[in-house]
């Protein structure tokens, strides 16, 4: 099952520009930072959360060293990832504000990078980081990426959903669209929250499901079919 996803910005966008919010520091959530400082006054922590804590543990005992984030965003994860491990991170996304994460020698590289017209630059050394990326591709978009990771040899998977569809979302929706009328304020169409079932269809071709976990959020660690 999905259901159409919308979020609420506080500026006049009518529809979802990843690079302009990126850019906009009244967008908190979304905004990269134009400076190394404030870049890790925003993502730096003491300690690992449970979520990356799980993920560097479980890829040590894969015995893979080399991890590569689809649509890293503001990397906070992967800045984790690569903080508390000896993990090497290369992190991409598709528009340039990731230029900004590369000028701060943090990664071991930051790649602008189309996740369908671009060759993804790994082999069977790596796996692959899904970092919240769901909502942005339709169904069949979804499954090409399942597809041409296991084409390029990629034998795991770290895939987070951003919305693993439940009742709390549905209430969620119904919240955006309540406050959307109130303030007269258009919402964003930003893709599609889905089910467990719903994903495990899309992958399915591909990858197994090797384990379910939950710590901030419910996340999957997925292992080619052979």
């Amino acid at each position: 099952m999905r259901i159409k996803h919308y979020s609420l910005f506080n500026n006049s966008s009518k529809v979802l520009n990843w690079e302009a919010l990126r850019n906009d520091e009244s967008e908190a959530p979304y905004f990269l930072p134009y400076s190394r400082e404030e870049f890790l006054k925003k993502v730096d922590t003491l300690s690992p959360s449970k979520a990356t804590e799980i993920i560097i543990n479980e890829t040590e005992k894969l015995k893979i060293h080399k991890a590569f984030s689809i649509g890293c965003g503001i990397a906070s994860l992967e800045y984790q990832i690569k903080k508390f491990s000896k993990l090497s991170v290369i992190v991409s996304d598709y528009n340039s504000s990731v230029l900004r994460l590369k000028s701060y020698n943090i990664f071991d590289d930051c790649l602008k990078l189309d996740a369908f017209r671009d060759v993804f630059p790994v082999n069977e050394s790596f796996l692959m980081i899904f970092p919240r990326i769901d909502t942005e591709f339709d169904d069949q978009q979804l499954e090409t990426l399942f597809l041409k990771c296991k084409n390029a040899g990629i034998k795991y998977i770290w895939f987070i959903p951003a919305e693993l569809l439940n009742y709390k979302i549905f209430f969620v929706e119904l919240k955006i669209l309540l406050v959307s009328i109130l303030k007269g304020k258009s919402r964003v169409f930003c893709g599609y929250a889905r089910s467990k079932s719903a994903f495990k269809r899309l992958w399915g071709k591909h990858y197994r499901l090797v384990k379910e976990y939950k710590a901030e959020n419910r996340f999957f660690l997925l292992q080619a079919i052979e």
